[in-house]
């Protein structure tokens, strides 16, 4: 079964705006600098911080047992047991699995299903009327989740399908599945924008003829309008036709010169990838490569046909800072803490989830704490100041 199958995103298409304000609720500190900004309520005996994750490039590791930011780099992240937490914009990764060198997991506590309506929509009355008063109680709770429960973090592509069910039929990105026949079917109307290995060009693209068979294996075909170096719009075309045998394999494609290269070569731009039962499609960035790739979608086609630019939306905005890299996660990646765009308000709400987190999944005692996202801007209305607050179990 395809990865995504494993732990299906709840949402997809997460596209954060540089700047906004709100965001459903207010950050606990004073926001725009390079430290924590502290907080506690000794009575509810919970702790509270505003956290500097305002880089593009770099994580802010973080102690939940100190309540410290752990001044390192992402390579030095990848062998320090001194982190339990990371933050990156929106993106928060555990230090386990593919993220670091420990074993914290994490798993959902309250889902918080008020906030959506029965086919997985945002209720935006709900969200909009939302503060981190009248949710505090369900990070107060008492939970008790079972060990099974828990997931550390994996690699997991930027270009993904949203996981809904529809009948009985999953949206996987570039292909549906069907969870009763097993068969897999095109699925033409997801579209991504894709930035470049060098981060200097833009295509929009979308899987156009699929076929499968178990005795020749895949053959798929992607078609791009191209935005050139030094271009605005997209201007040129491309063809991907990726050919993967049935016992697995990579290919890459260089949408700029429309042509296949070796995935060894670092001017691929979408890397097609089987191995076993997992189809995967990743961009030459993030944990996967060393480029200046990413995505931004998926859209359907008449969204995706209203972009002729890949750096600017149809009402002329700059889009250069919603795209995302492959990246290293787990709980919140699979239940995110925020919606995007509430009653086309462009910014970022959160849904009060709450989140265990278990800091040794080896050690039956090992510390378990309740966390709750409750803001994604500082007070002045900055992006990338996410307001915490958690409480040991």
């Amino acid at each position: 079964m395809n990865t995504y199958l494993k732990h299906l995103l709840f949402s997809s298409a997460i596209a954060i705006t540089a700047t906004g304000c709100g965001g459903g609720g207010s950050s606990s500190g004073s926001g725009d600098n390079d430290g924590d900004d502290r907080g506690s309520d000794s009575e509810q005996q919970f702790q509270a911080r505003t956290v500097n994750a305002s880089s593009h490039d770099q994580y802010t590791y973080f102690n939940l047992e100190t309540g410290e930011t752990v001044h390192i780099s992402d390579e030095q992240a990848t062998s320090s047991t001194e982190w339990h937490i990371g933050f990156k914009r929106y993106n928060v990764i555990l230090n386990g699995g593919d993220s670091g060198p420990s074993n914290v997991v994490g798993a959902i506590a309250a889902t918080q299903d008020d906030f959506y309506e029965s086919s997985d929509e945002p209720n935006a009355s709900v969200f909009l009327n939302a503060t981190p008063d009248n949710e505090q109680e369900h990070l107060l709770a008492s939970y008790n989740i079972d060990a099974s429960a828990y997931i550390a973090d994996e690699k997991a592509a930027a270009i993904l399908g949203s996981g809904a069910m529809i009948g009985t039929t999953l949206d996987m990105g570039w292909f549906n599945y069907n969870v009763v026949t097993l068969q897999i079917s095109l699925n033409n109307d997801n579209w991504w924008l894709l930035r470049s290995s060098a981060g200097d060009s833009f295509a929009k693209f979308h899987a156009t003829a699929l076929s499968y068979d178990s005795g020749t294996g895949l053959d798929v075909t992607f078609e791009f309008d191209v935005q050139q170096p030094g271009t605005s719009q997209f201007t040129d075309t491309a063809t991907f036709n990726a050919l993967i045998g049935p016992a697995g394999g990579e290919i890459c494609f260089d949408f700029n010169s429309d042509s296949e290269v070796d995935c060894n070569d670092t001017s691929w731009d979408l890397k097609a990838e089987v191995i076993g039962r997992n189809w995967n499609l990743w961009t030459n960035s993030g944990v996967t490569a060393a480029g200046n790739g990413g995505a931004f979608g998926p859209h359907d086609t008449a969204t995706a046909d209203t972009y002729t630019s890949g750096t600017i939306a149809p009402g002329g905005q700059s889009i250069v800072t919603l795209y995302v890299e492959d990246i290293s996660a787990g709980i919140f990646e699979e239940q995110p803490w925020y919606e995007y765009n509430i009653q086309n308000g462009h910014q970022l709400w959160p849904n009060y989830r709450v989140y265990m987190i278990d800091l040794d999944s080896e050690d039956d005692t090992s510390a378990q704490y309740a966390i709750q996202i409750t803001s994604y801007y500082s007070n002045g209305g900055t992006s990338g100041y996410p307001s915490i607050r958690y409480v040991e179990q």
